[in-house]
């Protein structure tokens, strides 16, 4: 058994992909991993795949074209998870659709468990992506720029970030995962970028605008106006809004 090991990322576990099938050792010879602290295991040899985006986009227009939008988007989901067998799964998945008569009806495949394991993750990553898009609370800085952190579950930044970009097309903005040190950039007008959070200049984060400061003032006395003290259901309002994600929201968040 040959084990790829990839990148924890999209573009590592294509390029893994990529790589195990140009290998030509046989799909049944060949393993993909992401989990660096996973046991190692005896009699294997292990490629350290180099994550390359040529390749990645090789495999990704593959998909799209001969297996459909819908294994498209359940790849880039699954991808987004934390699962340490999904890279493999994914593979799997790839290989099954492309040797299929009609690679668009992978997915309907639930009975294999590559396919069921890619589908339940996909599902799981959706709602954290959709969650977010919700939840998300922009701050102005005094540079003008609208800066917003986040702490997914998933790292599912690359899927938020097309629905801001449609949303504020004509704003600058940032949105920041604390957790994984990467953000998404939108210039006005422009396309937005995945870019390394060691670039953002955090001598900004402290300066909030003066109007930023009332509309935080205005929509915490908005959120007291509207509640109904008697009605307060805190477990209720916890399976809503848990609180994992409270911590970067505007209305939970405690001025010093």
């Amino acid at each position: 058994m040959t084990i790829f090991w990839c990148e924890d990322s999209l573009d590592g576990i294509l390029t893994g992909i990529y790589d195990a099938w140009d290998s030509r050792l046989g799909h049944g010879n060949v393993k993909l991993k992401t989990d660096e602290q996973d046991t190692l295991e005896l009699f294997c040899d292990y490629r350290q795949v180099k994550t390359d985006t040529v390749k990645a986009e090789k495999v990704l227009r593959t998909i799209r074209e001969r297996l459909g939008e819908e294994a498209f988007e359940a790849v880039c989901y699954a991808a987004a998870c934390t699962d340490s067998g999904r890279a493999d799964a994914i593979y799997r998945v790839v290989v099954l659709g492309l040797h299929m008569k009609d690679g668009r009806r992978v997915m309907n495949c639930l009975q294999n468990p590559d396919v069921s394991l890619v589908m339940s993750l996909r599902i799981k990553a959706w709602h954290e992506a959709h969650r977010y898009m919700g939840f998300v609370r922009f701050e102005e800085l005094e540079n003008g720029v609208l800066y917003s952190a986040i702490e997914p579950a998933y790292a599912v930044l690359p899927l938020m970030a097309p629905h801001f970009a449609d949303r504020f097309r004509q704003e600058n903005w940032v949105i920041h995962d604390k957790h994984r040190g990467v953000m998404a950039v939108h210039p006005k007008g422009s396309l937005w970028v995945l870019a390394d959070a060691r670039e953002l200049n955090t001598d900004y984060l402290g300066h909030p605008t003066e109007r930023e400061q009332e509309f935080r003032e205005l929509w915490k006395s908005f959120c007291k106006s509207i509640a109904i003290e008697e009605r307060r259901n805190p477990r209720c309002q916890q399976g809503l809004l848990p609180l994992r994600f409270r911590g970067c929201m505007t209305e939970f968040r405690e001025e010093g």
